[in-house]
C-alpha cells in the first residue's frame, strides 16, 4: 500500500527544488493537492497560495483544484471568497460532501450556527464515511446554540457509529455537563461501560461525574477501572488524586499525583497540587519544595505562588508571604484566591489600607466569596468598631443574607454594636434556619454567653 506521507514528501521535495531551480515541472491534481496540504498543515497559507496559482495554470478547468482554493481562502481568513467558490462547485457537484462540510465551518466561525447546522446535515445525507466525526461537529454547533438534548442526540448517533470515539465519549460527558444532567450522566455511562467494558474513556467520565456530585467513593472505583485498563491514564490519576486531597488521604494523593510525573513529566499544576497536600499536613518545607519546583516549571503559575504566600504565612513569615502573594496578585489581578489572602496577610503585616483597598477589589470582583466579607468587616471591627463592620456587612447582606454563617455573624456585629434589640430579632431567624450553628457566634464574640437573653433564646429553640 503507498504511504501517503512519502508521497507527500517526495512531492514537496520536487516542487521545491523546481524553485529554487526555476524549472517548469509538471504535477498531476492529486500531487498539487499533498503540497497544498502540506502547508496547510504547516499553517503556511501564504506558501499554499502560492502553489494554488501554480495549481491553477496547470490545471484550469479541476474542481478539486478549486475546492483547494476554497480551502486556501479559508485558511487566509476570506470567507466571502472561500464561499462564493464552494457554491461554484456545488452546482457542478450537488452531491460532494466536503463543499458542505466547509461551508459548515465557515459559517461556524462566523457564528452563524444555525446554517452551519443545515450544512452539516446536508453532508450526513451525502458521506458515506466519516460519519461519527460529522455528528460530533453537529454536536458542536447546537452546544454553541445551547441546545444540548440536540448534541447530546448527535454524540449518541456518533458512538452507534463508533463506539471507540475517544473525542465523541469527552465531549458527551462534557455536553451532560453543560445540560446539568449528571444523573442522566450516569445513566448513560453505566449502560455504556456495560456494553463497552474496557473503554477507559467511560470510566473517566463516570469517575468524574461521580466526584462532581461528592459521591467520592463511587468515584475512584470508576477511576480505579480507568487506571486498570490503561495504567498510563494520567487524567484518570489526577482526578482519583483529587479525590483524595479532598478526603484529606493527602499521601494517598501523593502517590498519584507523581503517578502523572512518570508519565507526563514535570508538570507545573501537578507540583503546586503535591504542595497542597504537603502544606495540609503542616509539613511546611516540604510544600515549599514543591511550590518552588512548580514555580521553576512556570514562573507564571498563580496557584503555586499563593500556595507558597500562604505557607510562609503560617509559618509567620509575614513579610515574605506579602512579596509571595504580592506577586500572585501581579501575575493575575483577577484570580480572586490570590486577592483574598494577600488581603489577610497585608492585615497581618499591619498595611491596613492596602488591606482595605484589596478587600474591596475581592467584594466587588467576587461578592459572593462570604469569607472575603467576614474578614473585611472583622478587620473593620478591629480598627474602627462594631459599626464600621455592620455598614461593611449590609453591603453584602443582598447575596448573603439566608447564609447561616452570615446571619450569625450579624448578630454578632449588631450587640456588639449595642444594637440589642435587633440583634435578638435576627438571632432568633438563625436559630429557626440553623440551632447548632449558634456555636458559631460564641466562637466570634464569646461575651454573648453573659447576655441572659441570649441563653434564653438558645434554650427556646434547642431542639
Amino acid at each position: 500500500m503507498p504511504d501517503r506521507n512519502a508521497d507527500q514528501e517526495h512531492c514537496v521535495q520536487r516542487y521545491e527544488a523546481m524553485e529554487s531551480t526555476r524549472d517548469r515541472l509538471f504535477f498531476d491534481v492529486e500531487e498539487l493537492e499533498m503540497i497544498i496540504d502540506h502547508y496547510l498543515e504547516r499553517n503556511e497559507p501564504r506558501r499554499a497560495e502560492k502553489v494554488l496559482a501554480f495549481a491553477k495554470q496547470l490545471h484550469p478547468a479541476s474542481m478539486d483544484i478549486t475546492l483547494c482554493e476554497a480551502v486556501v481562502m479559508m485558511a487566509l481568513g476570506r470567507l466571502s471568497k472561500a464561499l462564493e467558490l464552494l457554491d461554484a462547485i456545488e452546482k457542478v457537484e450537488p452531491y460532494n460532501e466536503e463543499v458542505q462540510l466547509h461551508k459548515a465551518g465557515i459559517y461556524s466561525q462566523q457564528r452563524n450556527h444555525r446554517r452551519s447546522v443545515e450544512h452539516y446535515k446536508r453532508a450526513l445525507d451525502l458521506a458515506e464515511e466519516g460519519l461519527d466525526d460529522i455528528y460530533l461537529d453537529l454536536a458542536f454547533e447546537h452546544e454553541n446554540l445551547e441546545e444540548f438534548d440536540d448534541a447530546i442526540g448527535c454524540l449518541k448517533n456518533a458512538l452507534e457509529l463508533n463506539p471507540e470515539n475517544e473525542a465523541v465519549l469527552y465531549e458527551l460527558a462534557y455536553c451532560y455537563d453543560l445540560a446539568g444532567a449528571d444523573e442522566a450522566c450516569i445513566t448513560f455511562f453505566r449502560n455504556f461501560t456495560n456494553e463497552q467494558p474496557y473503554s477507559s474513556v467511560s470510566w473517566f467520565n463516570l469517575g468524574n461525574v461521580f466526584a462532581k456530585l461528592e459521591r467520592y467513593e463511587e468515584s475512584n472505583q470508576a477511576l480505579d477501572l480507568a487506571i486498570a485498563i490503561d495504567e498510563r491514564f494520567s487524567s484518570a490519576y489526577f482526578s482519583k488524586a483529587r479525590n483524595l486531597l479532598i478526603a484529606s488521604r493527602f499521601e494517598e494523593a501523593i502517590a498519584c499525583y507523581e503517578e502523572t510525573l512518570v508519565f507526563d513529566g514535570p508538570q507545573a499544576i501537578t507540583y503546586s497540587f503535591i504542595g497542597e497536600c504537603y502544606e495540609k499536613m503542616e509539613r511546611f518545607e516540604q510544600a515549599l519544595i514543591s511550590y518552588d519546583q512548580s514555580i521553576a516549571l512556570d514562573p507564571e503559575w498563580v496557584d503555586a505562588w499563593i500556595g507558597r504566600g500562604v505557607v510562609m504565612d503560617m509559618q509567620d513569615r509575614v513579610q515574605e508571604a506579602v512579596l509571595a502573594l504580592q506577586h500572585a496578585v501581579r501575575i493575575s489581578s483577577d484570580n480572586t484566591d490570590a486577592l483574598y489572602y494577600y488581603a489577610a496577610v497585608l492585615a497581618r503585616a499591619e498595611r491596613y489600607a492596602e488591606a482595605f483597598a484589596t478587600y474591596e477589589k475581592l467584594n466587588l470582583m467576587e461578592p459572593q466569596n462570604l469569607d472575603g466579607w467576614l474578614d473585611h468587616a472583622d478587620l473593620l471591627l478591629k480598627l474602627k468598631g462594631a459599626d464600621a463592620a455592620l455598614a461593611k456587612f449590609h453591603e453584602g447582606a443582598q447575596v448573603h443574607k439566608f447564609n447561616v454563617r452570615f446571619r450569625y455573624r450579624m448578630v454578632s456585629y449588631l450587640l456588639q454594636a449595642g444594637r440589642e434589640q435587633q440583634g435578638l430579632l435576627e438571632l432568633e431567624e438563625a436559630l429557626m434556619a440553623d440551632h447548632a450553628a449558634h456555636v458559631q457566634l460564641l466562637e466570634h464574640w464569646p461575651e454573648a454567653t453573659k447576655l441572659p437573653q441570649i441563653t434564653h433564646l438558645l434554650e427556646l429553640y434547642r431542639r
